[in-house]
C-alpha cells in the first residue's frame, strides 16, 4: 500500500508540473482564465475585509468609552400628538428618575445621570464659556474614563454638595497650561470650585485621517450633580437631568434591560417622553444594514468568479480539444481514466490557485480604495485571505470537472483517428 500511495503522489507531482508547463505554453489563454479568477478573490477580500474591521472598530470604540453593556438614557419631545395634560406637566428627565433605576431596575447595576450647561469659567486672567456636567461617582467606571491625577468626584461630594471640579485635559491645559491644577481653585459661574483631579487623555481614531474621535471627552468640566443643582436653584429630586447611562448586568439580556427601564420610566413619568438606546441593539442594526453592502460585494465576487469558471472550463475544453490524440496515445500506452482525470482537473485548479493569489493582492488594493473614498477601516485578515482561496479554488475544481471527465472518457482508438 506504501508503494501505491507513493505512485498516487507522483502521479499527482506529475500532473502539477505537466499543468505548469501547459499554463506557461498557453500564457495568453491562462491570463483569460485568471482575470475572473482574480476579480472575484479580489471581490469577496474586499467584502470581508470591510465587514471584519467595521464590526472591529465598533468594539473598540465600545471598549475604550463604556463597554457594550451600556444604555443611554435621554429626553423625547412628545411632539404635538400627545398634548395632554401629562405630556404638557413633563418635565422631561429629573434626578427622581435615577433614583428610581438605582433602587427599582433588577437589570442594571449602575446608573449615572448627567446635567449639562454652558457656565463662565475663570482662573487667573483667563475668562471663558464653557461646557460643565454635573455627574455622580457612577459616571466614572460606566464611561471607563478616570482621574489620571487627584481623583474623580465622590459620594461624600454628591452629599454634601461639595464645590470640587474635575477637568478633562484639553480644559486643565487651557486654564492651567502647564501648572498642575489640583488644589487651585477655578470660579465656575462666579463661585470657587476646587479643582481635585485632571482625567486621563482619550484617544480614538477610526478612520485614516487620524481625528481623534474622544476628543469631547478631553474638553469635559466636572462638578458633583448635587452641586450643579443646587446652585442653578433646582429642588433636588425634580432636578432636571440631561441624560442618563445605564450598565445591565448581562448583556444577553438587553432586551430586558431596555423594556424595564421603559416600564420604569413610564410609571414615573405617565407619558414616554423618554428615549432609550443600548448599544447592543445599536451594534445589531449596524450589522443588518452592513450585510446589504457585503451581499452586493459577495455577489459581484461570485458572478465574477462564475465568468471565470466558465472562461476556465472552455478554454480546458478547447485545451482538451487540441490534445485528443495525446491523450489518446496515453491512454493506449496505458493511462488510467483516473491519471487523466487528475491531469485535466490539476491545470484547472492550478490556475485557480494561482488567481486567488493574485485575487487577494488586488483585493488588498480594492479594499484600500474603498477605504479612503468611504473614510471606513478595513482589516485583511488570516480568515479573510482563506475564505477567499477557498472560493478561487472551489471555482477552479467545479469549472474543470467537466472537461476532466470528457477526457478520461475518452476513447483511445477514436481519439488516435482524430486529426
Amino acid at each position: 500500500s506504501n508503494a501505491q500511495q507513493l505512485k498516487n503522489v507522483m502521479l499527482i507531482f506529475e500532473a502539477i508540473i505537466d499543468g505548469i508547463l501547459d499554463i506557461k505554453d498557453h500564457m495568453g489563454r491562462t491570463l483569460l482564465q485568471l482575470l475572473g479568477v482574480i476579480l472575484g478573490a479580489g471581490s469577496i477580500v474586499a467584502t470581508f475585509s470591510l465587514s471584519v474591521a467595521g464590526k472591529e472598530q465598533a468594539m473598540k470604540y465600545y471598549r475604550v468609552s463604556g463597554g457594550i453593556e451600556r444604555i443611554w438614557i435621554g429626553d423625547r419631545d412628545t411632539g404635538k400628538i400627545t398634548l395632554d395634560a401629562k405630556a404638557l406637566a413633563s418635565k422631561g428627565l429629573t434626578y427622581a428618575d435615577a433614583l428610581a433605576l438605582r433602587t427599582q431596575a433588577k437589570e442594571i447595576d449602575l446608573v449615572s445621570p448627567a446635567s449639562q450647561d454652558s457656565m463662565t469659567i475663570r482662573y487667573g486672567s483667563v475668562e471663558k464659556k464653557r461646557d460643565v456636567m454635573g455627574v455622580t461617582p457612577a459616571y466614572s467606571p460606566i464611561s471607563f474614563f478616570k482621574a489620571e491625577r487627584g481623583r474623580f468626584i465622590t459620594d461624600t461630594d454628591l452629599q454634601t454638595a461639595g464645590r470640587v471640579a474635575v477637568l478633562g485635559t484639553t480644559r486643565a491645559a487651557e486654564f492651567f497650561g502647564s501648572d498642575n491644577p489640583i488644589g487651585k481653585t477655578i470660579s465656575i459661574n462666579g463661585a470657587g470650585y476646587l479643582v481635585v483631579g485632571v482625567m486621563e487623555e482619550k484617544w480614538f481614531s477610526r478612520g485614516e485621517d487620524g481625528r481623534n474621535q474622544l476628543r469631547w471627552m478631553n474638553r469635559q468640566m466636572y462638578i458633583p450633580l448635587t452641586t450643579f443643582m443646587t446652585r442653578k436653584g433646582e429642588p433636588l429630586l425634580q432636578g432636571k437631568i440631561s441624560f442618563m447611562h445605564a450598565r445591565m448586568k448581562d448583556v444577553s439580556r438587553h432586551k430586558e434591560a431596555v423594556s424595564e427601564i421603559e416600564s420604569i420610566l413610564f410609571r414615573q413619568h405617565g407619558v414616554k417622553d423618554f428615549e432609550v438606546f443600548s448599544r447592543v441593539a445599536n451594534l445589531a442594526r449596524n450589522e443588518s444594514e452592513n450585510k446589504m453592502y457585503d451581499v452586493t460585494f459577495m455577489v459581484c465576487g461570485i458572478i465574477s468568479l462564475l465568468v471565470g469558471g466558465i472562461v476556465i472550463m472552455n478554454i480546458q475544453l478547447a485545451s482538451f480539444n487540441e490534445r485528443v490524440r495525446e491523450i489518446g496515445t496515453r491512454k493506449a500506452v496505458g493511462a488510467t481514466p483516473a491519471q487523466i482525470f487528475v491531469q485535466m482537473l490539476t491545470e484547472s485548479i492550478l490556475v485557480s490557485v494561482f488567481g486567488g493569489f493574485l485575487g487577494i493582492f488586488a483585493g488588498k488594493f480594492f479594499t484600500q480604495g474603498i477605504s479612503m473614498l468611504t473614510r471606513n477601516a478595513a482589516a485583511i485578515t488570516p480568515g479573510v485571505v482563506m475564505n477567499a482561496l477557498i472560493f478561487a479554488i472551489g471555482t477552479g475544481l467545479i469549472f474543470g470537472m467537466y472537461p476532466a471527465i470528457r477526457a478520461s472518457r475518452l476513447n483511445p482508438i477514436e481519439a488516435l483517428r482524430t486529426e
